[in-house]
């Protein structure tokens, strides 16, 4: 049976909720995710304070899970969305890996990291050469990779050029985002398609879904050669540049179910699962 590894995104859940998040609770919930068996935790994002308030505690959060970074096997990774955020970033030697933003759409790459594509494509080299020489991997993940809100011109090919850009670029892994949680069955079966056949890097998926759609998204996903999909438990969170109403990640427990209702394994342990589950309750009650 074919594995389907599973990067949990509490940095994604909570990234746009306007009420600061106390750093110990992130630290313990992280925690709690460590013992679940994930491939890989998005745990915080080296980012501009001012632009996202909830993430100016990145310092703090990363010192506080030194210790228990080295207690487990599930990986750990950041965003940073530019050079500056990746050089704080270099702090942390036990982070394995960074996500940066790279979006198909010229006006969300404006809003999300205030760069044209142009100028990210010279910020990625120089991302790349600092991952390079931290021995990080360089996880990119196309933004807006199933259409965007904004009027502007979209296709596949657009999705492919950005593909062809990160791996020029020395990308380690790339990752299909859908944003805005526009992609529908079709449109998500035709992206990872094409990707299994065009991509020369590893790749996977960062989905946004209602809660009700996530599972089905999910086994097209998997069904069409998608091995990485990024989940957040009960679905929270969502990008807070992309629209005025967050939609949701992809909640893990409806991708479990997914996963196991198919020919398909996952490495997860289930009662850990539900303790962080329950966690993720406890911080997100009445944020939400």
């Amino acid at each position: 049976m074919t594995t389907i590894s599973i990067v949990e995104c509490p940095r994604d859940a909570w990234q746009g909720l306007h009420k600061f998040i106390p750093t110990k609770e992130k630290v313990k919930h992280i925690e709690s995710l460590m013992s679940c068996g994930f491939h890989s935790i998005d745990a915080g994002s080296f980012v501009s304070p001012k632009a996202m308030p909830q993430m100016a505690d990145a310092k703090e959060l990363f010192t506080a899970l030194r210790e228990s970074k080295t207690q487990s096997n599930t990986q750990l990774l950041s965003i940073v969305a530019s050079e500056g955020g990746a050089k704080r970033a270099t702090d942390f030697d036990f982070i394995d890996a960074w996500g940066y933003p790279f979006s198909v759409s010229e006006e969300f790459q404006h809003r999300n990291s205030r760069k044209s594509i142009s100028e990210s494509i010279e910020d990625l080299k120089r991302i790349k050469d600092l991952a390079d020489s931290h021995q990080v991997e360089l996880v990119v993940y196309l933004s807006m990779a199933f259409g965007n809100p904004y009027q502007e011109s979209y296709h596949t090919d657009m999705v492919l050029e950005r593909l062809f850009q990160a791996e020029q670029c020395g990308a380690d892994l790339v990752s299909l985002s859908d944003t805005t949680g526009q992609g529908s069955g079709a449109t998500i079966k035709e992206l990872c398609e094409l990707m299994t056949v065009q991509a020369n890097i590893p790749w996977g998926a960062h989905l946004h879904s209602t809660y009700e759609e996530a599972a089905v998204k999910a086994k097209t996903a998997m069904d069409a050669g998608c091995r990485r999909i990024d989940t957040a438990l009960r679905g929270y969170g969502g990008c807070p540049f992309a629209s005025d109403a967050l939609i949701g990640n992809m909640p893990t427990e409806k991708v479990l179910s997914a996963i196991e209702e198919s020919d398909y394994k996952h490495d997860l342990n289930p009662l850990s699962v539900e303790n962080a589950f329950n966690s993720a309750l406890a911080i997100f009650d009445g944020l939400i």
